[in-house]
């Protein structure tokens, strides 16, 4: 085989050198692997014109691999195992200097300097750089909507937490109305309840002075019978007692009217007053609510709904309170009945 050149160094077939049958079992398998990829390499280095395109640091570095590898191959094609005392250390040496070699290869050509040229290379291809300009477009357009999608995002969080902010105002206003509402409600059903109180209290002090007049009245008329008893006056006894009791039940039905409204109104203010209280509390609830991480705003106004809303059994008027006409109005129609009945 002819001398090794820079000429010829990238015609020359490895395999042929390194697994030539001369060595027996010293054969260079490794070197002949790695050898010939960094042959391969360095052609493609030299075919894309390095020279042209790579600093002159970067060129020395390409030369001073192309010396080695022309070593390499010389080497293999000089040694004979016959001339050499300890051939399994020459072969095991060289395998070495391979690995080293190649490692070199490896880090500068293929992972540097290599992608470096092909790319510059591609570059100089008309379609390839129109190529280039859509991908750097599409690039662009791409960069562009992120950007924009990142302000949509922006702007409908600032949205969302205007729309949160709008709707707490919302609430937090409601339930300040809401209180006033049932405050000025609780001041006027008080008002009123104690206007119905004094009703009250006069209508029991006209009622018990019916009853001591008409004890007086009955007593006088049950003194004139004892003196001097007839069947007619003992009727006009009947007729009178009849008569009196007929106007005190008018005014016992007056007086539970009376009553009927005191008890409507202060039950009505205390409803009021409790939903006012509601109401002052809620605007609190609705804030705290707010400071959560999953903040349950409909929960909080659907209970505060039934809170202020729901019958409350307060005392003053029973589910159950029938209309009835009193004790009094009962007594009066069993005894006319009995009257009417002698």
């Amino acid at each position: 085989m002819e001398q090794i050149t820079q000429d010829n160094v990238f015609k020359i077939e490895v395999s042929k050198l390194a697994l030539d049958s001369r060595f027996g079992s010293l054969i260079f398998d490794n070197a002949d692997k790695k050898l010939s990829k960094a042959q391969a390499w360095l052609k493609e280095v030299c075919d894309l014109k390095y020279s042209e395109l790579l600093l002159q640091e970067d060129i020395n570095r390409i030369n001073s691999f192309l010396k080695r590898i022309i070593e390499h191959l010389e080497w293999l094609r000089q040694f004979d195992i016959g001339t050499v005392t300890n051939v399994k250390q020459e072969h095991d040496n060289f395998e070495q200097r391979v690995d080293s070699f190649y490692n070199e290869v490896y880090l500068q050509v293929l992972m540097r300097i290599l992608p470096f040229l092909r790319e510059e290379r591609r570059r100089e291809n008309p379609d390839q750089q129109k190529l280039d300009g859509e991908v750097k477009k599409i690039v662009q357009v791409r960069t562009d909507l992120e950007s924009e999608l990142k302000r949509i995002k922006e702007e409908t969080q600032s949205i969302r937490m205007a729309d949160k902010a709008v709707g707490s105002a919302k609430g937090e206003r409601a339930a300040v109305r809401m209180a006033v509402y049932f405050i000025d409600e609780t001041s006027r059903y008080e008002a009123l309840a104690k206007y119905w109180l004094r009703a009250v209290i006069g209508g029991y002090a006209i009622v018990i002075g019916i009853l001591i007049w008409i004890g007086i009245m009955t007593t006088r008329y049950i003194n004139q019978i004892i003196t001097s008893p007839t069947s007619a006056g003992i009727s006009i006894l009947w007729s009178a007692v009849a008569v009196k009791l007929a106007v005190f039940a008018a005014l016992w039905y007056g007086l539970s009217f009376i009553i009927k409204n005191y008890n409507v109104n202060s039950q009505l203010a205390a409803v009021n007053h409790h939903r006012a209280a509601v109401a002052r509390t809620l605007e609190d609830f609705i804030a705290v609510e707010e400071q959560q991480k999953n903040p349950r705003l409909s929960e909080v106004l659907k209970n505060a709904t039934d809170a202020m809303f729901k019958h409350t059994s307060i005392g003053f008027v029973s589910k159950t309170e029938k209309e009835s006409s009193g004790p009094v109005l009962q007594v009066v129609n069993d005894l006319m009945g009995l009257r009417n009945g002698n």
